[in-house]
């Protein structure tokens, strides 16, 4: 019977410090000879293999007790678990709104976007396995080797305002991944197609969209920087405030140079005659146009409002704090 003890104590020891593997191995064998010899005298008989073996199992699992000899005792610790949760909250948002950025690509451009879309991104399952493994490897690395206080430096100041609004991280994130559709759309990574179903009929961007392909491009580029600084620097609210307002104004002028061609769009449809071609694609410009006013008027109001809420926070600032009178809360 002895080599169910020697068994156990071997799986023990598989999993024990190396550097203290001999000297724990010997501790444990002293203990459970000791508690076997205890049980036998009680008995007044030697163990039967099954009480051996009971005695054992009551001892505790060869890994549980490995484990009481580690420095380590946990893969997330108490210190870093609040961080791991908020990293994977994140994640999962980010997860969240690219996959729906896709699936509206999907519904809005059809199938060829559909394909690229599969192409472009991972299962939604592998994805899902991949950040939480990730972000749980991290968090434990960062303990692992001391670096958790890293994790915990922070000030006041970047703290997000307590009153005013402010879009969520959510919305943050919708914004970036379609900052990045339409950037692999404007590129040409992404082919959307520009023909209508059943009537044959062409719509292409005009020649003045070319001439502005560089500052749009950059514009872009620019607005997800901007997103990316406003979600992980939520309490530079002033840098923030200016930076929106300017893209809005960026973002209001080009449109207005575009607006100012009147050519917007190139309709063409070979099963047409000319006039007819001509009539449409005189509908097509005007409405095109119109909804470029209506967009300009909107970043217009946008940058607007932020200012108006960039000079109420200035206001907030130098105001001395309120003290709540003796009835107060």
């Amino acid at each position: 019977m002895t080599d169910l003890l020697e068994r156990y104590l071997a799986a023990v020891a598989r999993d024990l410090p190396e550097a203290e593997r001999a000297d724990i191995s010997a501790e444990l064998r002293d203990d459970l000879l000791s508690g076997l010899e205890a049980r036998e005298a009680r008995l007044g008989r030697p163990l039967t293999r099954d009480e051996m073996e009971a005695a054992l199992v009551e001892f505790g699992h060869p890994l549980v007790v490995a484990g009481r000899y580690r420095k380590t005792q946990h893969l997330i610790g108490p210190e870093v678990f609040p961080f791991w949760w908020a990293g994977l909250r994140a994640s999962l948002l980010m997860v969240a709104a690219v996959y729906l950025v896709l699936a509206i690509i999907a519904v809005v451009a059809g199938e060829d976007a559909t394909k690229v879309s599969n192409r472009a991104a991972p299962s939604l399952t592998f994805t899902l396995i991949f950040v939480v493994g990730a972000v749980t490897l991290f968090c434990a690395a960062m303990e692992r080797f001391g670096k958790a206080r890293l994790l915990a430096r922070w000030k006041p100041r970047n703290l997000p305002p307590a009153k005013g609004h402010t879009r969520s991280r959510f919305e943050i994130m919708v914004e970036m991944a379609m900052g990045v559709a339409v950037l692999l759309w404007w590129t040409g990574a992404i082919h959307v197609p520009n023909t209508l179903p059943g009537v044959g009929l062409g719509i292409g961007l005009a020649p003045v969209w070319t001439v502005w392909f560089w500052p749009i491009l950059a514009y872009v580029v620019a607005e997800f920087g901007l997103n990316l600084m406003t979600l992980l620097r939520p309490g530079r609210v002033r840098l923030n405030s200016t930076l929106m307002i300017a893209r809005n104004l960026v973002g209001a002028s080009i449109l207005a140079a575009v607006l100012r061609d009147g050519h917007i769009v190139v309709v063409s449809a070979a099963q047409l005659p000319p006039s007819a071609l001509g009539e449409i694609q005189a509908n097509f410009d005007r409405g095109f146009r119109n909804g470029l006013i209506s967009w300009i008027v909107i970043l217009l109001w946008l940058a607007g409002l932020e200012l108006w809420r960039l000079r109420r926070l200035t206001r907030a600032e130098v105001a001395p704090p309120t003290r709540p009178g003796p009835g107060g809360a």
